[in-house]
């Protein structure tokens, strides 16, 4: 008998909502016309949320009836409208004017029925239910926005610093190496000593050269890889390895890896193989990058002299691979034998793609 009557005020409710439907989307865009603040003058964007607020009843009504709409068939929540940027507070505002039309609306249908507060307890949970799981989306896509908009802005700044080193001190470097490896020239062909203080400087500034153009390689490094085994095949083509066999192996997938933590892992998967390549004197290099859901892991590994870990810990080169690592959230492990090998273990935990993931 009690699930009869639910089902009864369930079917009310629905049949309330249906039938009113269209007078409350045109009140709710009357209200929207008057508001004195940012839907005033708007009116693309008062439609816009007009289109939304019809969605938002449609799953009400779904909800009452416990029916399952399908999602790829209604369209997401407005946040950004083209020329218009709305912070989640407007739109909260927009559903709270939507909510006190609804409720009002259905209280002057019901006029004192024997079970209207029954049914309009049913609508606003209803209501409520279904506004928090859109305001939930329109948050989550208003905080991507801005996220993108921060990674546009330091994309841009990388490209202007990129741009200075490389006009202005790549160029100074230059002109100073070349005047040195002119005078030395100059001194062999005259027979004379070179000064071994301008053979130092020389090949100081060819090692600075070489490091400023990796650094602008890298702040230019703006746009997604791509794929992250063709970055590291593109790399090792440039690199002369000698009598070393260097071996790379990736397991898993790329997708499942945010494109912003897939660059810092390039770089320091770049920065570990290069090492390895210039200082450890190696018969093999292994580098192996794992990646499921929930975590990446790469390793670079190989059989060479070695080093002192805590002697190089203060290194730039470690230090700058630390840093990268905990820009995203994850960490690096270095670890070294004298005359039996190295490795460096990067781990990043994928939290924000698990959590994508379960939705």
């Amino acid at each position: 008998m009690v699930v009869g009557k639910s089902v009864a005020l369930q079917r009310a409710a629905a049949e309330v909502l249906e039938r009113r439907r269209q007078p409350i989307l045109v009140a709710y865009r009357r209200r929207l016309a008057a508001a004195g603040d940012d839907f005033a003058g708007a009116a693309d964007l008062i439609v816009s949320y007009a289109t939304q607020a019809d969605v938002l009843l449609q799953e009400t009504i779904a909800e009452i009836r416990r029916e399952t709409i399908d999602p790829l068939s209604t369209s997401p929540p407005t946040v950004f409208t083209e020329g218009v940027e709305l912070h989640p507070r407007e739109c909260f505002r927009a559903v709270i004017a939507l909510a006190d039309i609804v409720l009002a609306d259905a209280l002057e249908q019901l006029g004192g029925q024997p079970d209207q507060s029954a049914i309009l307890a049913c609508v606003a949970d209803a209501l409520t239910r279904a506004t928090l799981t859109r305001l939930l989306d329109a948050s989550s896509r208003y905080a991507a926005g801005l996220m993108n908009e921060v990674h546009q802005a330091q994309i841009a700044e990388r490209s202007l610093i990129a741009r200075e080193l490389h006009d202005r001190l790549g160029h100074s470097l230059s002109a100073a190496y070349r005047n040195l490896e002119a005078h030395e020239l100059a001194q062999e062909r005259r027979q004379n000593d070179v000064d071994r203080r301008v053979v130092i400087a020389r090949e100081s500034l060819h090692d600075a050269v070489g490091y400023l153009r990796v650094l602008i390689a890298d702040l230019r490094l703006s746009q997604p890889l791509g794929s992250l085994d063709e970055a590291l095949a593109n790399f090792l083509s440039t690199v002369e390895t000698g009598e070393t066999r260097l071996h790379t192996e990736i397991n898993g997938d790329e997708s499942w890896v945010p494109p912003e933590v897939l660059d810092e892992v390039f770089l320091v998967v770049r920065e570990a193989l290069r090492n390895a390549v210039a200082h450890a004197g190696a018969r093999v290099i292994h580098a192996v990058v794992d990646i499921t859901p929930h975590e990446l892991r790469a390793t670079v590994a190989d059989d060479g002299v070695g080093f002192d870990v805590g002697a190089m810990r203060d290194g730039s080169g470690l230090r700058a691979m630390a840093e990268r690592a905990a820009a995203v959230g994850g960490r690096l492990a270095v670890r070294a034998t004298s005359h039996q090998g190295a490795s460096v273990e990067l781990v990043v935990p994928l939290l924000a793609v698990e959590a994508g993931v379960g939705r």
